[in-house]
């Protein structure tokens, strides 16, 4: 029986095949991805500042808004997690554990997130301390796996947005914890969405 002698040039073209059909899957759900991240920074930071506007001085938000806010992150860490995993399923090689990583990646950065959170509190910093952490630490988060998220899926609308959180989360900070919710809602969440709806529109032309 012949052996059939191995072909590295072959191999290199079905791996780079396999990259590209798992952008392309990745590319068809990102809309979805950045809507579900813009409707949870817009309407979750806006509960809070909804709580927080006019407080003096500020305690925090209360009851329902935080866990709101919570909620809505954690559906939208979860949304782009299984469509990574999902988009990622059956793609051999690094790519596919590249892929498999960056979809948990998003679960343990806000199990972090939240476990820095309570340190914090138990520690005794104070409400505008907690306050700005809150906004900031999702932003800082989110925009860090989106860097490496374009990295991976070579998608450059991700690389874009996640550069514009990151400042952000660098920034915003400085204006105290209630405008500090207000910018994260409207230029975080406003990014998102106007992001979502770019995406949209641009792979409806091509199709």
């Amino acid at each position: 029986m012949a052996e059939h002698p191995f072909d590295p040039a072959a191999a290199m073209e079905l791996i780079a095949a396999q990259e590209r059909r798992t952008r392309t899957s990745f590319d068809g759900h990102l809309d979805q991805v950045l809507a579900a991240w813009g409707v949870a920074w817009l309407f979750g930071l806006g509960a809070l500042w909804f709580q927080a506007r006019g407080q003096s001085p500020y305690a925090g938000p209360q009851g329902w808004a935080p866990i709101v806010f919570a909620s809505l992150l954690a559906a939208a860490a979860s949304l782009t997690a299984w469509r990574t995993v999902q988009t990622t399923r059956g793609v051999g090689g690094d790519s596919g554990y590249r892929g498999m990583l960056y979809g948990y990646g998003w679960l343990l950065g806000f199990a972090a997130y939240f476990g820095i959170m309570g340190a914090l509190a138990g520690a005794g910093a104070s409400p505008a301390v907690l306050g700005v952490f809150g906004v900031v630490g999702p932003l800082l988060v989110t925009g860090l796996q989106y860097l490496v998220g374009a990295a991976i899926l070579g998608a450059r609308p991700m690389a874009a947005l996640g550069g514009w959180l990151i400042v952000l989360a660098a920034s915003i900070g400085f204006a105290g914890p209630v405008t500090a919710l207000v910018l994260g809602a409207v230029l975080g969440g406003g990014g998102f969405l106007a992001t979502a709806a770019w995406v949209t529109l641009r792979r409806r032309r091509r199709g």
